[in-house]
């Protein structure tokens, strides 16, 4: 596996008329966004995290397309997809029925300030604004000629993920059911069932791949993803098996090349998901 990437904030063409917004880094809050042009309209995949980042992203939308986006898709609840509904008022908002549930479950409290001193007073007076529209399973949107179907595989990274995929264009927006060279965290997901989620993804013919944190990839990239979680949770069955608690499995796992990903201590976090997984807990 290659050393750590780098690249850029920008907005990267994947198709024509089809746009991905990739932030520098990827790191924790600092996540993708997306712009699918239709015939007579356009529609805005996730917001960001802070209004600097969603100023920043809207002024590069402007100088895109006059057409002012009217529909925002979010991938998942998470706020760092999310925060920014507010400031997309001209939008109506679509998600997963379970992505909703939770964004208004979790809102912003101050227990997840704490973990974001340096976006903090950015953010803490941001409100948080719900979806408008919801679905369960699947459903398709129709940009004049355009079709953007949004599905549904199942709990993965959460309970609401949710992918943009464009059947034309072999564009698949993945939200953080992918990340590219940065390291996947489960917080409040289920290993075992994102591997199975991956599994769909890699039976579709998709070119490029918007991850929900990285550079613009494509199965491969997919594949490498399925590869770090199928590798942390082998080493973690078997410390489990071993009766090791969570902190010894976590020191003790090899990751190979993806510790060159960024923010590898995340997976400790993993390590904690994976020992609820298998005690039956989640």
């Amino acid at each position: 596996m290659k050393a750590p990437r780098e690249w850029d904030t920008g907005m990267v063409e994947v198709a024509d008329g089809v746009f991905a917004y990739v932030q520098a880094t990827g790191g924790y809050c600092i996540s993708n966004a997306g712009l699918i042009l239709g015939d007579n309209e356009s529609l805005i995949v996730d917001t960001l995290f802070t209004p600097s980042m969603n100023r920043a992203f809207r002024a590069t939308v402007r100088r895109v397309t006059k057409k002012a986006p009217r529909q925002l898709v979010l991938t998942h609840h998470h706020v760092d997809h999310t925060l920014g509904n507010c400031l997309f008022p001209e939008c109506r908002i679509i998600s997963h029925a379970k992505a909703r549930v939770e964004i208004e479950r979790f809102g912003l409290p101050d227990y997840f300030l704490q973990t974001v001193p340096h976006f903090c007073d950015e953010i803490r007076d941001v409100p948080v604004r719900l979806p408008d529209v919801t679905f369960d399973g699947a459903m398709t949107l129709h940009l004049g000629g355009r079709r953007v179907e949004l599905l549904h595989f199942g709990t993965a990274h959460t309970v609401g993920d949710i992918a943009v995929w464009l059947p034309e264009e072999r564009v698949l927006f993945a939200g953080d059911l992918a990340f590219f060279w940065v390291t996947p965290v489960a917080f409040e997901g289920h290993i075992s069932k994102w591997i199975r989620v991956i599994d769909r993804l890699l039976e579709m013919e998709i070119d490029a791949v918007v991850p929900g944190h990285g550079p613009v990839g494509g199965l491969d990239d997919v594949r490498s993803v399925r590869g770090y979680l199928a590798l942390v949770r082998r080493q973690a069955r078997r410390a489990y098996n071993r009766n090791l608690d969570e902190r010894e499995a976590a020191r003790g796992l090899r990751l190979g090349g993806y510790a060159s990903w960024g923010e590898p201590e995340r997976a400790r976090i993993n390590v904690h998901r994976l020992y609820r997984e298998f005690s039956g807990d989640i």
